[in-house]
């Protein structure tokens, strides 16, 4: 994992072989990354491989703590000073796929797709957050049935041929960046979608930590 500053443009860089899978480091790195942009600034996050990201790292229990440090990581994108604009060049599974749904600008490969088994491995949050990619109730139907959603019914996110991502990811953050940046914050905030999407997120967290201990 790493960070490149290109004057205002942030690259935060996903580098975790083979699927990039988010562990509680990742998980801090892109908290402390969020938690130090500035609002005339630009954060892109991208990834190394074949796949954007598999989701959560099996090798930690996904409802433990790292449960809570991922929507913290989340959360934190979604509360970001900066606009984030994220670049799947591959699939993106749970954690990876909210991540996708947390940008500002989400690009993804025409050949990708995104997929949220979290029901399968006993979590039950990220609807909140993967509404902003998906209608609600195609949301909703993701996370029942945990099917693979292909890039083209994406349609909040820009799809692009698979080498075309990277540069795309690019100028969507230079177009960003070419905007008067108190008008760009000043229009985040009043949107206040963002907000409302991260606190729906940690309501979602909150009430499965205090689901029964039969559930």
């Amino acid at each position: 994992m790493r960070v490149r500053r290109e004057g205002p443009l942030v690259r935060a860089t996903l580098s975790r072989p083979p699927v990039n899978a988010l562990d509680s480091a990742a998980y801090r790195w892109l908290t402390e990354t969020c938690a130090a942009m500035r609002s005339d600034e630009c954060l892109l996050i991208d990834a190394t491989g074949h796949v954007f990201s598999a989701g959560h790292d099996r090798r930690e229990p996904p409802a433990g703590e790292t449960l809570a440090t991922g929507v913290a990581a989340l959360a934190a994108v979604l509360r970001c000073r900066a606009p984030v604009v994220v670049a799947a060049q591959g699939p993106a599974i749970g954690a990876g796929a909210l991540l996708l749904a947390a940008a500002d600008v989400p690009i993804i490969a025409s050949d990708a797709w995104v997929s949220v088994p979290e029901l399968d491995v006993g979590v039950t949050v990220g609807q909140a957050v993967l509404r902003r990619l998906l209608p609600p109730a195609m949301a909703s139907r993701a996370f029942l049935t945990s099917e693979r959603i292909p890039a083209a019914q994406l349609a909040a996110a820009v799809v692009r041929p698979p080498e075309d991502v990277a540069g795309a990811a690019a100028d969507a953050a230079a177009a960003v960046l070419r905007k008067s940046p108190a008008l760009v914050s000043l229009a985040r905030r009043t949107w206040g979608e963002r907000e409302r999407a991260a606190t729906a997120y940690e309501a979602e967290l909150a009430a499965f930590q205090s689901r029964p201990r039969d559930v």
